[in-house]
């Protein structure tokens, strides 16, 4: 079993060579691939979104007339919305596609993630391939309306719990996350429509079992997926699906790792609302100022606020580029709605300065 998305594949191929229970490569690798993954809900009869794979520079103009502009340019492999970027013409698409290429080409493996090395470890495009790295980019429609992730387990073939979460709007052109909120505040029958349609992704992809964390949008013309995850959500979404729900997502992921079948109790009303977010660079400058952090651990309901920078680094802002992450919030309340105020009015107070 894993928990980290570049040993997604591994984990499945030495449970099928060891004829373990897990997840299968076939579907796995359809769920990597965005490319592949939009052939299978086309199959599927499921919304599909216009798309086209530019394998080279040469191909941005057929690229173009396919999709069509807003679009977005995203590599066909990756994680943590490193080298996605909103386009809305011809020029800034060309300008986009080299960046997105240079900056894949400068990935490196981190604790089992893709994380941006610097432009000194520029590797070739052989080089970055043998290293997981597909230089690889996925031109398709841009999406409109609000982010949601659907937490799901499935067991025999069938989902077993799907907890959906809001995602607040995403920082265009780079779409690095704000913040997040559980349960989702989306009226009861959208929840519904975008939990149907992340189980039937997860199906159409060839998973019966297993943790998934799937992205959706729920658009002005009805629910769409952006991607599925086939393992659990980085960062906040294991305490976020604890504290709300009380469902273990570490351990459903090891139900599924010794196949037992998956009934986790899921309470009628949330045990508690939760949010969270990675507070984003609003200029860019000099850390100068961490101590705050310290303050509000000791805040009620504040589940953390860990660092992700230094004093002294140097942070971006929206302006100069990706946004630099300066830290994690995660509070709770009785309810989302009140768990995602004290969020904002916490990031409000200027957690990490930034001159």
């Amino acid at each position: 079993a894993t928990y980290v998305e570049l040993s997604v594949p591994l984990a499945a191929r030495l449970a099928e060579a060891l004829g373990l229970p897990g997840l299968r490569p076939a579907a796995v690798d359809a769920a990597r691939n965005k490319h592949a993954t939009r052939g299978c809900l086309k199959t599927a009869g499921l919304p599909t979104p216009r798309n086209f794979l530019i394998t080279e520079e040469s191909k941005l103009q057929e690229a173009a007339q396919v999709v069509g502009f807003p679009a977005v340019l995203k590599p066909v492999s990756g994680a943590a919305s490193l080298g996605v970027k909103k386009v809305t013409n011809p020029m800034e698409m060309g300008r986009c596609y080299k960046e997105i290429v240079d900056e894949l080409s400068t990935l490196v493996v981190s604790s089992g993630a893709l994380v941006q090395g610097s432009p000194d470890n520029k590797t070739s495009g052989q080089n970055a391939m043998e290293s997981g790295v597909d230089l690889t980019v996925l031109m398709e429609q841009f999406l409109d309306g609000p982010e949601v992730d659907v937490d799901v387990v499935m067991s025999d073939g069938e989902y077993r719990y799907a907890c959906v979460s809001d995602n607040g709007p995403t920082l265009e052109p780079y779409f690095n996350e704000t913040w997040a909120c559980c349960p989702s505040l989306l009226p009861k029958d959208q929840q519904v429509s975008l939990r149907d349609l992340a189980v039937d992704c997860i199906k159409a992809l060839g998973f019966t079992c297993g943790v998934f964390h799937v992205e959706c949008k729920y658009t002005s013309h009805g629910p769409h997926l952006i991607e599925v995850n086939a393992r659990m959500g980085g960062g906040q979404v294991h305490e976020c699906n604890r504290l709300t729900w009380g469902v273990c997502l570490v351990e459903e992921t090891l139900l599924c790792a010794l196949g037992i079948p998956s009934r986790p109790f899921v309470p009628r009303e949330p045990i508690s609302g939760t949010a969270y977010c990675y507070v984003n660079a609003g200029k860019s400058g000099t850390v100068k100022d961490m101590s705050k952090l310290e303050e509000l651990i000791k805040r009620e309901n504040v589940v953390w606020a860990k660092p992700l920078t230094r004093v002294g680094a140097q942070a971006v802002g929206p302006a100069d580029g990706l946004p630099t992450w300066l830290c994690d919030l995660f509070v709770r309340g009785k309810s989302a709605k009140e768990a995602l105020e004290y969020l904002q009015a916490i990031e409000k107070e200027t957690p990490v300065v930034v001159e």
